[in-house]
């Protein structure tokens, strides 16, 4: 009987230790939200669009739980060998300021903005998270929020 009962034991146990694996540090089950922010996730589309007088750059770069359009952007630029400049330090500050040479008129209002699935982004690029098989755009023109 007391064999029984110790083998018992020793089956919860393991059953518990088993199961908590399957759960992070805070007792959340094993979610893309709370995994590890470098484990790629999937795939982000960035394409960078110049106007008419040059073609235009297309990327797949990996997207994590913790990429933004600003990361992606910066993955995509890496891959393809081209530069970009941006403003501000913290995440709610980034304000890309050039791509691949061309620089933002400010006085003319043609600057870079970016869209996400066809929608215009309306923050910061270091704050938009995008999710995997998203599709990313920048384009050189006028803000024209709707």
């Amino acid at each position: 009987m007391k064999q029984r009962l110790t083998v018992a034991r020793l089956l919860i146990c393991g059953v518990l230790l088993v199961l908590s694996g399957c759960a992070d540090s805070g007792g959340n089950g094993a979610n893309p939200k709370t995994a590890n922010p470098n484990l790629v996730i999937g795939t982000v589309h960035v394409e960078i669009l110049f106007g008419s007088d040059r073609s235009s750059l297309q990327n797949e770069v990996d997207c994590m739980n913790d990429t933004t359009v600003f990361s992606a952007l910066q993955a995509a630029a890496e891959k393809g060998g081209y530069g970009f400049e941006s403003t501000g330090v913290l995440k709610g500050d980034k304000f890309i300021t050039s791509i691949g040479g061309v620089d933002n008129l400010a006085a003319d209002g043609k600057n870079w903005i970016y869209q996400v699935n066809d929608v215009l982004g309306d923050k910061s690029s270091g704050v938009y998270a995008v999710q995997p098989e998203d599709r990313v755009v920048w384009s050189f023109g006028k803000y024209e929020p709707e």
